[in-house]
């Protein structure tokens, strides 16, 4: 057994291996260390006698008073993995686990699917969280304005086009645009 030792009594040494693998996991009714890495939804357990553990199976960690239930979505078991690192035991099993009991506390983030055969129009919007585009050209503008004959659009719009700053961008087509009006 290794120990970390500082410049502390030998009754005040800190077990290095209970640090490797510090969560107890229950798999099949037998508890063995581990190490969890929730970040990952993965736990690794040395072992000597191999645990009867497969998909689909719920192993059990005890956290303090309480256990968390986690499901098995897949097994690794790797002979001689651990190296002998913070164990005593030579062969590692790897389980990729998921924390079920939380799927009624976090949001669904699902999306949802849409099939569609066929979309037709200018300005169409389909799902959600996303943002609509319009390109529309100066002169579809100029003409829609022209025939709307709403007489405040087509001042605001003669105003636009005359502008220096806007003619110089628009070119030549300006004064013919201006004409529609």
């Amino acid at each position: 057994m290794r120990t970390l030792c500082t410049n502390q009594s030998q009754g005040d040494r800190m077990n290095f291996d209970a640090l490797a693998y510090p969560e107890k996991i229950i798999i099949a009714g037998s508890e063995f260390s581990g190490q969890r890495d929730m970040s990952k939804g993965t736990i690794l357990v040395p072992y000597t006698d191999e645990p009867d553990v497969g998909i689909g199976d719920i192993i059990t960690q005890k956290t303090g008073k309480r256990e968390v239930e986690l499901k098995v979505i897949d097994a690794q078991f790797q002979p001689g993995g651990t190296l002998g690192v913070g164990t005593k035991h030579n062969n590692l099993l790897k389980l990729k686990v998921e924390n079920f009991m939380t799927q009624p506390h976090t949001t669904n983030t699902q999306s949802s699917i849409f099939n569609i055969g066929s979309i037709t129009g200018e300005q169409v919007q389909v799902g959600s969280n996303n943002s609509q585009i319009v390109n529309i050209s100066v002169q579809s503008l100029v003409e829609a304005v022209a025939k709307s004959g709403d007489q405040e659009a087509k001042s605001a719009l003669r105003n636009l086009l005359e502008n220096s700053t806007v003619a110089s961008i628009v070119g030549a087509g300006a004064a013919a645009l201006l004409g529609l009006l």
